[in-house]
């Protein structure tokens, strides 16, 4: 064999060695939150846990036998809930996943931020996503009051005591989630209520939305294609909302106020990103009356099932976010590598080659073009 042959097959076997890892890995460490934000798909209005008979989260033996699994390949983390400050041995998976290498992001609803703000700078996951979404009184009526003042209390904590041990990490940022409630509040919100340049990155998002007809045609697939027995899609559902209640957004305003935003963090060298990618008024209102198909980001497929993975509470593989109905096996029963490459998730990954289901638009990484 020509030595051109052994490094070719040599490169095939780290590339299939590669593809056998999960390589975004978010871990919903508990169900349980502290608030119930209005537009939660799990805890709000229109929440799916509402019916939960009992709140599930992950073993730390469970946790920690994922990472060391996963180590290999050193893929990144998120963190998700509830409210995944909330976990007990929160700062012990922290310090597991930086032990081996890999990077972590960590949303949080800010609450419990001051309190955990020394863990934080000590364990230094590389970025921790605070979710407010407008001036204190807009933030506090979609979330809850005194949500805004606890949850800038706990970014100064953390920059505090970020900057005087002379730390780089955990990098501070802010989640917006834009709502019917606070679209003519984003422009007000990060120029004026809050000292934009103290912050490393920020992100504006669209509410997640699906319509009736979609969540049955969701429940469609997955008993015609999946043999999951048909009936309303409990983790989808708390995504469904009435188109009516878009309607009267104001696009031209909010498409305004978004960009003054995004100059603003670009003239200041802070990280910023929205999701959809294209902020236009036709496109925002193309997402929001459901005309997905018509929406510049729209494409025909996805990557997230041959990169990335996700692990519930309780202890289920989905193979996207908030969206578990479907899954693949369980980590307390098997390891997540075997559970991976196994046979059930392979036919899903054939499906999506040529298909996406028909939740995904509701899903903002769907609108990632890098994706």
């Amino acid at each position: 064999m020509s030595e051109k042959n052994e490094m070719d097959q040599s490169l095939d076997k780290k590339r299939a060695n590669l593809f056998s890892y999960p390589r975004w890995v978010v871990l919903q460490l508990l169900e349980q939150c502290n608030l119930r934000c209005k537009m939660c798909y799990e805890w709000g209005e229109e929440g799916a846990y509402h019916e939960k008979k009992a709140m599930h989260q992950l073993d730390f033996e469970v946790v920690k036998k994922v990472i060391e699994d996963c180590a290999p390949v050193k893929p990144m983390y998120d963190f998700f809930g509830g409210e995944p400050l909330l976990y007990k041995r929160v700062d012990e998976v922290i310090s597991l996943i930086k032990q081996y290498g890999s990077e972590l992001v960590i949303p949080t609803n800010g609450t419990l931020v001051e309190k955990n703000a020394e863990m934080l700078v000590e364990t230094g996951p590389d970025k921790v996503w605070i979710s407010l979404d407008g001036p204190e009184e807009i933030n506090d009526a979609q979330r809850g009051k005194g949500v805004f003042k606890k949850s800038i209390d706990g970014i100064n904590k953390v920059l505090e005591l970020r900057n005087r041990a002379g730390k780089k990490y955990p990098k501070i940022g802010i989640t917006c989630i834009v709502t019917p409630d606070n679209h003519l509040n984003i422009e007000e919100f990060f120029l004026r209520c809050i000292d934009l340049k103290k912050l490393d990155h920020i992100s504006i998002e669209m509410q997640l939305f699906l319509s009736q007809q979609q969540c049955k045609n969701y429940g469609d697939v997955l008993s015609n294609e999946f043999n999951i027995p048909h009936a309303p899609s409990a983790y989808a559902r708390g995504m469904v909302w009435d188109k009516q209640k878009f309607e009267l957004m104001n696009f031209p305003e909010m498409v305004r106020q978004i960009n003054a935003v995004a100059q603003f963090c670009k003239s200041n060298d802070i990280f910023f990103f929205n999701y959809p990618k294209t902020i236009t008024e036709q496109n925002l209102a193309d997402y929001f009356s459901g005309n997905y198909t018509k929406m510049v980001d729209y494409k025909s497929n996805c990557r997230l099932p041959w990169m990335y993975t996700e692990i519930t509470a309780k202890g289920d593989v989905a193979s996207c976010h908030t969206y578990y109905d479907l899954t693949f096996g369980n980590v307390n029963e098997t390891g997540i590598v075997d559970i991976w490459n196994s046979e059930n998730y392979g036919k899903f990954r054939k499906y999506m080659k040529n298909n996406l289901l028909p939740i995904c638009t509701a899903c903002s990484r769907y609108y990632d073009y890098t994706i």
